[in-house]
């Protein structure tokens, strides 16, 4: 009795005590299932770092030029295969006024999670100065004067007036004949150099006033030409090529028109015996399309001449040649009885002077049609930018003389070789 009641007993705590391990495990199971449920619930909510994403569009170090355009390519964010570029933030500090290292941060913020990218800008400047020189870029001086610094000016894309930074270097010894070379240089705030150089030519003061003769041509022709000439202002070949010989032979100096301009400015000094040629017009004999007398001639005596063209007339072509220089007797003004250049008006000439610059590309030297001039016609050929006029006047130039109402001989057809010689010496 007492064994079955202790087997009882006994029987009756294993069961309590298994009662309590199921108790316990479920407990242990529902904890887990809490935990578990929990986290993925926290992961559904807050996201997994390793999961979050986010790259540059592009090079992650950008060099561009100050006030080039820039156009950024942002950059690309993903969560697991989920694209949420959209949502990326975008912070910078750039300023494409102003040269300097800047930055473009892009944020991505997702289930709470936080990921970050930097790109680089650099915004440089690499253009130079552009600099200036104020006067010309060759000068001549005499012997003894004194020399004056004109200066320059330097203006900088960036930096925009920075003519105070100029350097200059070299001197100039007016008291011995020879060339300097004055230098110019300028940096930017960016290190960017540019120069330019000034020459300097102290020449040997002349002994006395020198004189140019100037000979003034129109037209050409030869006995068996279909259209003779008999205009007084005619020429005949046999005649002209006897006045070349002549001056070839007792060593005259033929100026081109730009050896002419600069010893009329000072530039250059040139032989005692020299003189310069003229044409008029462009018609009888002096293009390859009316006669074809003068450029021949002049190649075969190796003779420079200047022709001033009326260039709405004549297509400018008809007149190439090493040895002839073309420049400007207006567009369309020379008219016989009408007032031509001296009294259309200065804009209107203006207008004209452009046209015929265009042809010519070139405005070193202009002739006044019929030797007219006025005030107003000399303004506007200066204002146009022609360094020196043409008019008649039967004497020789110097340099005391108006540049614009330069003298010249007028050869006619009655012109004797005695005459002539008398002219050019």
């Amino acid at each position: 009795m007492k064994k079955n009641k202790k087997v009882k007993l006994k029987r009756k705590l294993n069961d309590n005590k298994n009662k309590k391990n199921v108790i316990v495990l479920l407990i242990i199971f529902f904890t887990f299932v809490v935990i578990t449920f929990s986290y993925f619930i926290y992961i559904e909510v807050n996201g997994e770092s390793k999961y979050l994403s986010i790259k540059l569009k592009g090079k992650d170090n950008i060099t561009i030029n100050y006030q080039d355009e820039y156009k950024d390519k942002g950059a690309v964010s993903f969560y697991k295969n989920k694209d949420i570029s959209k949502s990326i933030k975008v912070k910078t500090n750039i300023d494409f006024d102003k040269v300097g290292n800047y930055t473009y941060i892009y944020t991505i913020k997702y289930k709470k999670q936080k990921k970050s990218i930097i790109r680089k800008v650099s915004v440089v400047d690499t253009e130079s100065p552009i600099i200036t020189l104020n006067g010309d870029p060759e000068i001549s001086i005499y012997v003894g004067n004194s020399y004056n610094e004109l200066g320059a000016k330097a203006i900088d894309n960036y930096d925009k007036d920075i003519t105070d930074k100029i350097n200059i270097d070299g001197s100039v010894d007016t008291s011995k004949i020879g060339e300097y070379v004055i230098s110019y240089r300028v940096s930017d705030s960016s290190n960017n150099l540019s120069s330019i150089e000034r020459k300097i030519k102290v020449i040997e003061k002349p002994k006395a006033e020198q004189k140019v003769a100037v000979l003034n041509y129109h037209f050409f022709y030869e006995d068996w030409d279909n259209e003779p000439c008999h205009e007084v202002i005619c020429e005949k070949m046999d005649t002209f090529r006897s006045q070349l010989k002549y001056l070839k032979d007792n060593n005259f100096k033929i100026l081109t028109m730009d050896e002419f301009v600069d010893w009329m400015y000072g530039k250059i000094n040139i032989p005692e015996k020299s003189v310069l040629i003229t044409i008029d017009d462009g018609a009888y004999g002096t293009g390859k399309h009316n006669g074809n007398h003068l450029i021949p001639t002049l190649e075969e005596y190796q003779v420079p001449a200047t022709l001033f063209l009326i260039t709405g007339w004549w297509d400018i072509e008809n007149y190439r040649s090493p040895y002839l220089q073309v420049e400007s007797h207006t567009n369309d003004l020379h008219t016989s009885g009408g007032c031509n250049a001296t009294c259309i008006g200065y804009d209107r000439l203006v207008d004209d002077l452009k046209k015929s610059i265009e042809i010519t590309k070139s405005t070193t030297a202009f002739c006044f049609p019929f030797y007219s001039y006025s005030s107003e016609a000399i303004r506007a050929v200066r204002d146009v930018g022609f360094k020196v006029a043409f008019i008649g006047g039967n004497r020789k130039a110097s340099r005391k003389d108006d540049k614009y109402k330069i003298p010249r001989y007028p050869i006619h057809d009655s012109t004797t070789m005695e005459e002539f010689i008398k002219m050019v010496n």
